[in-house]
């Protein structure tokens, strides 16, 4: 992968599984995100802490180089996608490989189990065009409309409003830092948009403007 270039990172629990069960799941991989963003060695001792299994375990950010720029974000119960930078060489192996062992770790031993957790390596994918960049800066945001809204990649977004208020209400999400305050500034780049977009609002009435014949620009995107 090539430094400064953008890259749409993504994966899912193995057999689809439930990989955020709780709010604390959640707060734990953001928190992770965070921790493991970093060239200086840590170990998992150092993110589980002696705690590890009763609490967040939120951990300030990391002394040395970021592996990365995080650009934007969504968790979703049993998958995730990244839009991310390289800043060093091998910055995205290293970065997901620490972020998966770390919450891997996490996780089972919250419950009690071994083995992995993701389904295999993750997936990725070279943004080679701008055109391409927008739509995967509308396309991650729009992940928190499956619940609600699941056939709006194939049908495109009929309701709007509605659609407006699920994404900027969803918490595990980059997409409300991005139109309003920036909920994740240790671990968000929000001036990615700006490379893209002149304004929030042009960003915010793009990604909702999605509609059926978007789907083609993001082959093989789906996670969940």
């Amino acid at each position: 992968m090539i430094i400064g270039e953008l890259y749409h990172v993504y994966n899912r629990g193995v057999e689809k599984r439930i990989i955020f069960v709780t709010r604390q799941h959640y707060m734990r991989f953001v928190a992770a995100m965070r921790f493991f963003n970093t060239s200086r060695q840590v170990t998992l001792r150092d993110f589980l802490g002696s705690n590890s299994a009763k609490t967040t375990g939120v951990q300030p950010l990391q002394a040395g180089r970021r592996l990365v720029q995080i650009g934007a974000f969504i968790l979703m119960p049993n998958h995730f996608h990244f839009l991310l930078k390289p800043l060093v060489e091998g910055g995205i192996s290293l970065f997901m490989q620490k972020l998966g062992s770390g919450y891997t770790a996490f996780f089972n031993l919250k419950h009690s189990r071994s083995g992995v957790l993701f389904q295999g390596r993750y997936k990725v994918k070279h943004i080679d065009s701008d055109r391409y960049a927008r739509y995967i800066q509308a396309y991650i945001p729009l992940n928190a409309l499956d619940r609600a809204m699941p056939d709006w990649r194939e049908n495109g977004i009929k309701k709007i409003n509605e659609a407006k208020r699920i994404a900027s209400v969803y918490p595990w999400s980059s997409f409300s830092s991005y139109i309003g305050e920036n909920s994740f500034p240790d671990i968000l780049e929000p001036t990615f948009i700006h490379d893209f977009f002149e304004t929030k609002k042009e960003f915010e009435n793009f990604v909702f403007s999605w509609s059926e014949d978007d789907n083609k620009y993001m082959p093989g995107a789906v996670a969940g």
